[in-house]
């Protein structure tokens, strides 16, 4: 089968490889993919060169034509995070998951454990739900800043409106709450709006998402969070930050939010399906760019310029 691998030299190579069982799989399925999408995290891989298929964000068909989408991580369910619903921080995650250490979705066909799989209703469908797993880490943030339980007082700002910015800024808006953007690039405000964020920003605001991970956006969102507000992270900072004394004076909690996991005892992966299914414009808006599998080194190219009005790449195979 056809495969999407690291070449070492900073790019991509579509290769011909066997499939594989992971070790962890009790119940083991074959996923015919369908789409599988690249996340900027796939871009800042490429120079760690990893030796598996890459690709964490993917859905595809099992063998009996159900479709599905997959959680990539393969929480173990039996360590004591896990126990608590904290899977995102499992203690064997880190060596199970797809697209990193082991096999991902960029390739013809991955084989999971039907544990971490998640079917799909027809409002979604194979072909977007690689989007489900993008969703999922914009719920986690939602949640982490207290958005499930009660309204913030005025509207949330999302910083950055990349991929992740617009997932957060989906599951916000699902929860019926007013939310700005504040975006670097014309196309990614535009998707916002269409999304229902507002761009016009305020000067201060009780819940900041930093959905960038860099040092000019957790500056802005130090900038523009309130005295005592919250600021939540799932944006990844891929180089060192640092900060002033603006951050101690103005003692905001600031929340790290790490991929998905469960929320009063729902499981976030499958909020995401939730909040895809309401919401027919969210794939529409996300999804610039599409794909065949032998094309994936330009689809990496393509997803590299943001510049270009890029949200979010579709390989499908």
């Amino acid at each position: 089968m056809r495969a999407v691998r690291a070449t070492g030299d900073g790019g991509v190579a579509v290769v011909e490889v066997e499939p594989t069982i992971p070790e962890y799989a009790r119940d083991p399925v074959r996923v015919r993919v369908r789409s599988a999408s690249i996340c900027g995290s796939d871009l800042h891989m490429l120079a760690w060169s990893p030796a598996a298929t890459l690709g964490h964000e993917f859905a595809g068909l099992l063998d009996d034509g159900t479709p599905v989408a997959v959680q990539p991580n393969a929480p173990c369910g039996e360590c004591d995070l896990c126990i608590a619903g904290r899977d995102n921080h499992c203690r064997l995650a880190p060596s199970r998951f797809h697209g990193v250490y082991l096999d991902g979705g960029l390739a013809d066909e991955v084989i999971v454990d039907r544990r971490h799989t998640v079917v799909l209703p027809h409002e979604v469908g194979a072909e977007i739900g690689s989007l489900v797993e993008p969703i999922a880490v914009g719920v986690r943030a939602a949640h982490l800043a207290g958005l499930h339980d009660e309204s913030p007082e005025g509207p949330v700002l999302v910083v950055g409106a990349g991929s992740i910015g617009l997932a957060v800024v989906a599951a916000v808006r699902h929860h019926g709450i007013d939310v700005d953007v504040a975006a670097r690039h014309a196309a990614q405000r535009d998707a916002g709006e269409r999304l229902g964020a507002g761009h016009e920003l305020r000067d201060e605001y009780e819940v900041v998402i930093d959905c960038a991970g860099t040092q000019s956006s957790l500056d802005d969102a130090i900038a523009r969070v309130r005295p005592g507000g919250t600021i939540v992270v799932p944006g990844t900072y891929w180089q060192p930050v640092q900060i002033g004394m603006s951050l101690a004076t103005k003692a905001p909690k600031i929340v790290m939010s790490q991929m998905y996991a469960h929320h009063h005892g729902v499981r976030e992966f499958d909020e995401a399906v939730e909040v895809l299914a309401a919401n027919p414009d969210i794939a529409g808006t996300l999804i610039t760019h599409r794909f065949p599998l032998d094309d994936a080194p330009e689809a990496f190219r393509t997803a590299a310029d943001r510049a270009a009005g890029v949200i979010k790449v579709v390989i499908e195979p």
